[in-house]
């Protein structure tokens, strides 16, 4: 199978986090600071148990500092392009501040994509020993990235065309990826670029983790912590099939 379509078929896994967000009925509040809090916790053990490591692998924690700082202050500046958040004073601004927190979540996850799309390449190409449970690795770690992306936007538009939009467009950044590491593997291998835009990346979704979902999960529901543990463990389980 072209490796570029099989990319693609194991991005698509996103959506189940999406359905699962679907089968949610419940609208209110407290919900929905519970999602927005595990997916905290996710993109947390993302973070930790997975980028932060392979990028001090791969360099070291000064330069991890530095690239994250990097990416970290590129969110917040593009936080400021997104107009009407952090208003609360009736239901429709609330609405805003959420789907607001969506894009950035959005923006933080299509970045991660792009980037483990060009991995994702390199390793299926050349690496037959590690492409099942690599393949099988990533299409579960999806799932529950699509449930980070999925509701926030959905709470805020009810509107589950749109969430699918949004989703397909994290889930076609991965194919993106795919085709950049086709084209320019010979100048990634030499320079090893994937490695810093990993380390930018991880400053970005530490943006969405400490100025967006957390203060919005808290803000919906004072529970919120109980979430982020629940997402750190399931995590944690998914990393351990």
């Amino acid at each position: 199978m072209n490796t570029l379509l099989l990319m693609f078929l194991i991005s698509l896994s996103m959506f189940l986090g999406t359905i699962l967000v679907f089968t949610i009925n419940s609208k209110k509040e407290k919900m929905l600071g519970a999602l927005l809090g595990f997916s905290a916790g996710i993109i947390i053990s993302l973070l930790i148990f997975d980028i932060f490591g392979e990028v001090i692998e791969e360099t070291n924690i000064v330069i991890l500092f530095a690239l994250a700082l990097i990416g970290y202050l590129l969110s917040k500046n593009l936080d400021k392009l997104i107009p009407e958040h952090h208003s609360h004073n009736n239901s429709k601004s609330k609405n805003k501040n959420i789907l607001h927190v969506g894009i950035i979540t959005l923006i933080g996850i299509a970045l991660h994509n792009l980037t483990e799309g060009i991995a994702m390449y390199t390793i299926i190409e050349n690496n037959s020993n590690i492409f099942l449970p690599f393949v099988i690795g990533i299409a579960i770690h999806n799932i529950p990235l699509g449930i980070a992306l999925s509701s926030p936007i959905y709470y805020s538009t009810n509107d589950k065309k749109k969430t699918i939009i949004y989703t397909l467009f994290a889930t076609l950044s991965t194919l993106v990826g795919g085709i950049i590491g086709m084209i320019c593997s010979p100048l990634f291998e030499k320079f090893n670029f994937p490695i810093y835009i990993l380390g930018i990346t991880s400053g970005m979704l530490s943006y969405v983790v400490l100025d967006e979902l957390l203060p919005t999960a808290k803000k919906y529901n004072q529970k919120y912590m109980y979430a982020i543990l629940v997402g750190i463990t399931f995590m944690i389980l998914i990393s351990m099939i």
